[in-house]
């Protein structure tokens, strides 16, 4: 079976942000990694995906990339 992976250019990544009306949250520390906790910023934002009608963040830590990737194959994204 094969996954579908949507990505975001660097230069459409502000743009995507305020779309989904994070970006001022992310600037004022207000979103936080799903997996780690870690605050969130423009230089270590990882991905960004839906869940139950909100949207999720990820930081960039090895710890929160090996938790996302496990939650991938556990829920069957």
């Amino acid at each position: 079976m094969k996954a579908k992976l949507n990505a975001v250019h660097d230069d459409d990544l502000i743009a995507l942000l305020k779309k989904l009306n994070i970006l001022e949250k992310i600037k004022n520390g207000e979103v936080k990694c799903k997996f780690t906790k870690e605050i969130i910023t423009l230089d270590n934002l990882h991905s960004i995906f839906p869940e139950e009608g909100t949207i999720k963040v990820v930081c960039d830590t090895p710890e929160a990339i090996k938790s996302l990737s496990e939650y991938i194959n556990e829920k069957n994204l």
